[in-house]
């Protein structure tokens, strides 16, 4: 019977693939049937119980797979990213890497002013026209800075790029200013739905570390045009920490306790001047 057990907790730690398909099949089996239960059954009996047992039994186990599989996933993510020569360089080289994601990051924000555009003129809300605005001239300093970085390979025309928008960082703290007046007029909401909420404080959470940690990373590159995306980076993970904080007080909060927008406002404002002037400053030298 111990020979038994020992083989089977073997196993179950270090799972082959069949055994791994049929977990995730009835896995995901009981979570698809919690969710059917609670949503035509919402009177707790037995096998709801059952159920939440199995689900929360199946999520630990999942986790623990996921970690057990991270190492050699993304040894055969990295063999298989490095057999094209554009993957490779995303890989090797972090200037590159960087301008990359920019590009791509431009692309979800011009969706994202698209959505804000048209919210503003379907609902009249000059609010969602501001926001808007303040995510168009970010585009439009990514956009500078890419083609920039492919236009000049001189390193003094890329640091005067990178001056204008230290500069035009700055201006961009009027923009912030009028979305403060607006967060304080009644109309003005900003909120996510059901527990859509919890999600975006986690994702401004990570987005705001990883900015931080990236500006610092880019200060040992050589490439401006890399450390001024990475202070563009800085900025709209700043806009959203003052963002997450307007949709946390119409969630939670009261009337009152709108001063904190003031106060958060003021501070993100404060620290998008900052960055601007840091990159004229420096850029200067």
């Amino acid at each position: 019977m111990k020979k038994f057990f020992c083989s089977l907790f073997e196993k179950i730690g270090h799972p082959r693939a069949a055994l791994l398909v049929c977990f995730y099949i009835l896995f995901f089996a009981a979570l698809a049937g919690t969710a059917l239960l609670l949503a035509f059954s919402p009177k707790k009996s037995p096998l709801h119980y059952l159920l939440y047992a199995l689900s929360a039994a199946g999520l630990a186990y999942f986790v623990y797979t996921l970690v057990l599989l991270a190492p050699k996933g993304k040894a055969a993510a990295v063999r298989l990213l490095r057999k094209n020569a554009f993957t490779q360089s995303i890989l090797q080289n972090y200037g590159f890497r960087t301008l990359v994601f920019a590009a791509a990051g431009a692309c979800a924000n011009a969706a994202y002013v698209a959505l804000q555009t048209a919210a503003g003129i379907l609902l009249r809300s000059i609010w969602h026209i501001a926001v808007a605005a303040f995510y168009l001239v970010l585009i439009a300093l990514k956009g500078g800075l890419l083609l920039c970085a492919k236009k000049y390979k001189d390193p003094e025309k890329q640091i005067k790029a990178c001056r204008a928008c230290g500069y035009s960082l700055s201006l961009l703290t009027l923009t912030l200013t009028g979305i403060l007046v607006l967060i304080n007029r009644e109309a003005a909401r900003y909120e996510y739905p059901g527990y859509m909420i919890y999600a975006a404080a986690a994702y401004t959470f990570y987005k705001i570390v990883s900015a931080v940690m990236q500006c610092i990373r880019a200060r040992r590159q050589d490439s401006p045009i890399v450390q001024a995306v990475r202070s563009v980076n800085l900025a709209a993970a700043v806009y959203s920490v003052l963002a997450l904080q307007v949709a946390l007080i119409q969630a939670f909060g009261s009337a009152r306790e709108r001063v904190f927008n003031d106060i958060t406002g003021g501070v993100a404002a404060a620290l998008i001047l900052f960055v601007g002037v840091c990159m004229i400053v420096t850029k200067s030298k």
